[in-house]
């Protein structure tokens, strides 16, 4: 008999969110940012929300190898969506900022995803909508209180 609740059930229905999201996600910054990559937008939105930062920050924020983030950092400048400049307290660190342009794209970006999940949530009933907002919330704060992809950021452990 099938498993209809327990680890695996929740697993897989997680599962099934998260590959509904990450599909969101990539359609709403395609349809917006074409010229990026998800991890693109996830730096320039990183630096818009820490600004000024550095490489580095912006790399232990997204889990990513610092080289990753340069790159993607650079293609953003180059792109005229981030600006860096040198740090005048560590002149061997840069400090990252977005550019208007920058800010503008991830508002237009934001905006289409909050229509997109709007239209989808609104498909449920009164009920499951409270439901599913509640279940967001505190997925969101658990999510928050620990590392949630502790193998990548730190291998081994």
């Amino acid at each position: 008999m099938p498993q209809t609740n327990g680890p695996n059930h929740d697993t897989d229905a997680a599962l099934a969110a998260l590959r509904a999201m990450v599909a969101i996600a990539d359609s709403t910054v395609e349809d917006h940012a074409g010229q990026l990559t998800l991890t693109q937008f996830r730096a320039l939105r990183v630096v818009g929300e820490r600004t000024p930062v550095t490489m580095s920050r912006v790399a232990a924020e997204l889990g990513l190898n610092p080289s990753t983030v340069t790159r993607a950092c650079e293609r953003l400048t180059s792109l005229d969506l981030l600006q860096k400049a040198q740090n005048p307290l560590n002149r061997r660190e840069t400090l990252l900022a977005p550019t208007a342009r920058g800010r503008q794209l991830v508002e237009r970006v934001d905006q289409r995803r909050r229509r997109v999940l709007d239209d989808v949530l609104g498909r449920l009933g009164d009920d499951v909508r409270a439901s599913v907002v509640a279940g967001f919330t505190a997925f969101a704060r658990a999510a928050a209180e620990g590392d949630p992809i502790p193998s990548i950021v730190a291998p081994g452990k």
